[in-house]
């Protein structure tokens, strides 16, 4: 490539490389030197103006072609691009570099001659000269760069060994002509012609030079080409100008570094020389490891920067004290004043291939002075910030280990048989650490020099109070950030920490209702969001969401935090919860346009662990919570809020009542009748001596169902009855509406058929008058569909149970649906759809097991009981509905034993055994059924001849 580009095999014979297009891809995937070329990159290079529309299949025929010509070389297709990997001795750019590399390495100048003579003798004109593509611009450039160095590098080695000094004249006033702006090949030409005994013509070259520089650039030679010129004027012996002293003040790689393959492997692609200076900036929460990756990775690139590897530590120092010791490391002068320094800085290190490691960054403006001109140099910038006013640079962030490579890393402290030992104390340690390497080590540290347990240090670890006590240098790493931050951020992120290790959406971190738009401050940052994230204290999750990092959250913890953080998401709980439908005779929202489900799931771990916490806000947000976790069938986290509004709530307040009402109302759902039953008492109670008339018919309207379980239905029709008419004095009608099944339920029980009708009738009329949420008009249609199924008239329920289902596919409303997929399975047995019927009793199963809803997924279990009799089963029905019988035992509901007792003697018809199925039948008559309708249409399942 170093000349117009060849191919040639083993023997020598010329490899034919006829078309353009295959000239600029082999050219283009030798200069990548083995990396991959992205295919985007390539189709610029192959057609710079316009690809055709076959361009794709062209490459392929191309890259196939070359693979024919170019026998043992291979052309991988991968990572979205191609790559040609071959060994260093088949390509003359790395002959070149080798060569160059070994002559600066000897000490010997005749040595060191002969081997730049080799490396530059692999030159042979203009870097790929007859392959004119625009990304390969740049790098020829750059090999020209690298040339020119190793012509002065040459030159040195020639005039230091002495022996070729003609033929070293004869060459520099050409070359001194064509780089006129070099100040080393000025120097260079002086030694030669004083040497010569020409002292003259060497004053006269220095004036040249002098000249050019002042007359091209306004400036005066430097002061290495000056001191050249005294000794000249002098008369003293000339030494040849100091050769380029290559250094490296890279820092050892620390010890038991692990992991973080992806990111090395990323950070040698990213910093390989190239048509630009690569500048790439590492940052991530305190601690995590950022400068020890970045010294790892700076060791891997070594080879790719044979002129040096110079580190600096930031911290607050200022840029041109920096620039002081970068440029005296290299023996080069010190101007005063930063832009002077950085420019000379800049000409030193120009046309080299040196790496520069800045550790510690605090702010773009520190870094830039800093970073190389030319290319065949990089920097790698580890920072206390994500520096992203740093615009050209690539920016990483640097995460915490995995859980198993922290691990591995404590393993390095404390032995591998240790942590063999104890497993599980290990993996709480590292938990307890974040995978934060500067914690692990510490824990590792302590438990190295201490005959602990792991278990013990995992104890302490865990309360979060003392953690970081236990890992004292975690503090001292986070403090100095945290302070760093403004005073809102600061208030913000104590705010954020006492709400757990949780996600947060962006409101939140504001700590302003969403739909206001504001910003906190002027500055930088426009939003608290983006101050905590550009200092790596909180972390971009899934979606628009963020977390704090758990050292950070516990760090937090300690510093005052201002109040108000409970209440605004309260508030915003109860804005959401505005838009819910209405599942609970108490909740009446006022119904904003959007759908609130998706806020509720995303913020629902955040909204338990502000409940958990307890405070003054917590029964206000357990009423905003509860409707939703009813529709959602949430029962556990329900409890779970409402445990903790009981022990909030004032006594004897409205929130208190409605709390224990809502426990009540729980109770029921898992058939604990007596807690019911006790939790309505005081809710009711409660409501009467508050004189809240609705909150009473809320509490009656359940306390109906509750009495209807336990056939005590003349009880239940009153109490059903009392709650509509309080609703409607309440001037609640949907109230009413939802009241209604209660009541047609009681009726229903008492044999009651028509009047049960009327007031189911009424309820879907009204409901649909009043523009009901779909829930309400739902739960009248499944009361209609029940009555209708009772009274024998599954023809009539069908349709009723059919809209019901339908309805509540599309509210979320998994408690009603499993209700009417019943009633629903019981109308297809009665029309003698018996497929049809058993799928929707087993999708209503599932669904009341996902609940936890014992009482429905008793009933439902022993409906689909009843099928396998028909299927030929009953052996496996029996134990079944024996089982579910015992159940209606433990929870008092007497009023399904009946039925139930009525399908256990039919299993033991078909089993061949008429006593006990007289004594089922027996059992059943002695509770005297009053619903035998419905029953009567599950046990068509057990014909043993089913209908499609």
């Amino acid at each position: 490539m170093l000349g117009p580009l060849r191919a040639s095999l083993d023997g020598g014979a010329d490899v034919p490389l006829r078309s353009r297009h295959e000239r600029a891809l082999l050219a283009l995937l030798l200069a990548a030197e083995g990396h991959t070329v992205p295919l985007d990159v390539v189709v610029e290079a192959l057609w710079p103006h316009r690809p055709p529309a076959s361009h794709r299949s062209n490459l392929q025929t191309y890259v196939s072609r070359l693979r024919d010509r170019l026998p043992g070389v291979a052309i991988d297709h991968r990572g979205g691009g191609y790559r040609l990997p071959l060994a260093p001795d088949r390509l003359d750019l790395t002959v070149f570099r080798r060569a160059v590399a070994a002559g600066r390495a000897a000490t010997d100048p005749l040595v060191a001659a002969r081997h730049f003579r080799h490396g530059l003798g692999q030159w042979r004109g203009q870097p790929l000269a007859d392959v004119p593509a625009a990304p390969l611009e740049a790098y020829a450039r750059q090999w020209e760069a690298e040339r020119l160095d190793a012509v002065e590098d040459h030159l040195d080695a020639e005039l230091a060994a002495g022996e070729r000094l003609p033929e070293v004249l004869a060459e520099l006033p050409g070359l001194v002509a064509a780089h006129p702006l070099r100040e080393r090949l000025h120097g260079q030409l002086m030694v030669a012609l004083a040497r010569a005994g020409r002292r003259a013509e060497a004053l006269a070259a220095y004036q040249r030079a002098r000249t050019t520089l002042v007359d091209e650039l306004g400036v005066e030679p430097g002061d290495q080409l000056r001191r050249l010129h005294h000794t000249v004027l002098r008369g003293d012996p000339v030494a040849a100008p100091a050769a380029w002293r290559a250094v490296c003040q890279l820092p050892a790689a620390p010890a038991g570094f692990v992991g973080r393959a992806d990111l090395r492997d990323r950070l040698a692609a990213l910093l390989a020389p190239g048509p630009a200076v690569p500048v790439v900036v590492l940052s991530g929460q305190p601690g995590v490891g950022a400068s020890a990756l970045a010294v790892v990775a700076a060791h891997d690139a070594r080879p790719a920067f044979p002129d040096g590897q110079l580190h600096a530590h930031l911290g607050d120092r200022d840029p041109a004290a920096v620039l002081a010791d970068l440029l005296g490391s290299l023996g080069a002068a010190i101007p005063d004043g930063v832009a002077a320094r950085a420019a000379a800085w800049r000409a030193t290190v120009a046309d080299r291939r040196v790496l520069v490691l800045l550790d510690g960054a605090a702010d773009p403006d520190q870094v830039r002075p800093l970073l190389p001109g030319t290319p065949g140099s990089a920097a790698l910038v580890t920072a206390r910030t994500r520096l992203s006013g740093l615009i050209d640079a690539v920016h990483l962030v640097v995460p915490p280990l995995t859980a198993v490579e922290a691990g591995q890393l404590l393993g390095y402290a404390v032995g591998a048989d240790r942590l063999a030992q104890e497993p599980v104390s290990a993996a709480r340690i590292v938990a307890a650490c974040g995978n934060v390497p500067l914690a692990v080590r510490i824990a590792g540290t302590r438990l190295a020099g201490r005959p602990w347990r792991l278990r013990e240090l995992a104890d302490r670890l865990d309360d979060e109070t003392h953690r970081l006590d236990e890992l004292a240098a975690v503090r001292d790493a986070l403090a100095p950030r945290v302070a760093s931050l403004s005073a809102p951020a600061r208030d913000a992120l104590a705010r954020l920490a006492r709400l757990g290790p949780v996600t947060l959406a962006p409101w939140l971190v504001q700590g302003r209702a969403p739909s206001h738009r504001f910003t906190h401050r002027k500055g930088p940052f426009p939003t608290l969001v983006d101050e905590l994230v550009e200092a790596g204290l909180l972390e971009p999750v899934e979606g628009v969401r963020y977390r704090l990092p758990e050292l950070v959250r516990v760090y937090a913890r300690s510093l005052p935090a201002p109040a108000g953080v409970t209440s605004l998401v309260a508030a915003q709980a109860a804005a959401a919860a505005a838009g819910l439908p209405r599942t609970l005779t108490w909740f009446r929202p006022a119904g904003p346009a959007g759908d609130p489900f998706p806020w509720f799931d995303a913020e629902l771990p955040l909204l338990l662990s502000v409940v958990d916490a307890g405070g003054s806000a917590t029964p206000a947000l357990a009423e905003s919570l509860a409707p939703y976790l009813w529709a959602r069938g949430r029962w556990a986290e329900l409890r779970t809020v409402l445990r903790a509004a009981r022990r909030t709530a004032a006594a004897g307040s409205a929130a208190g009542a409605r709390v224990e009402f809502l426990a009540g109302v729980l109770s029921l759902v898992h058939g604990e009748l007596g807690e019911a039953a006790a939790g309505f008492a005081r809710a009711g109670a409660a409501f009467d001596r508050l004189g809240d008339r609705h909150g009473l018919a809320c509490v009656l309207s359940d306390q109906a169902v509750l009495l209807g379980y336990q056939n005590r239905y003349e009880e239940s029709a009153l109490a059903a009855g009392r709650a509509v008419a309080l609703f409607r004095a309440a001037a609640d009608p949907v109230a009413a509406v939802l009241a209604a099944p209660a009541h047609a339920a009681a009726l229903r029980g008492l044999g009651r058929l028509d009047e049960a009708l009327d007031v189911d009738v009424t309820a879907v009329a009204e409901a649909r008058r009043e523009g009901a949420a779909e829930l309400v008009v739902a739960r009248c249609l499944n009361s209609l569909a029940l009555t209708r199924l009772v009274r024998g008239e599954p023809a009539l329920a069908y349709p009723a149970a059919r809209e019901a289902v339908e309805r509540l596919r599309g509210v979320g409303d998994r408690y009603v649906l499993l209700a009417a997929l019943r009633h629903r399975a019981s109308a297809a047995a009665g029309l003698g759809r018996r497929g049809e019927a058993v799928r929707l009793l087993e999708e209503s199963h599932g669904l009341a097991v996902a609940l936890g809803d014992r009482v429905w997924a008793t009933g439902l279990e022993r409906d689909l009981a009843v099928s396998w009799i028909g299927d030929g089963r009953a052996d496996a029905a029996v134990p079944v509905l024996r089982r579910c019988l015992q159940t209606y035992d433990d929870l008092d509901i007497r009023s399904a034993k009946p039925a139930t007792l009525a399908m256990l003697a039919r299993a033991y018809d078909a089993l061949g055994d008429p006593a006990a199925a007289e004594d089922a039948r027996h059992g059943a008559d002695a509770c005297s059924d009053r619903t035998p309708a419905l029953s009567q249409l599950i046990l068509r399942l057990a014909d043993v001849s089913p209908s499609p």
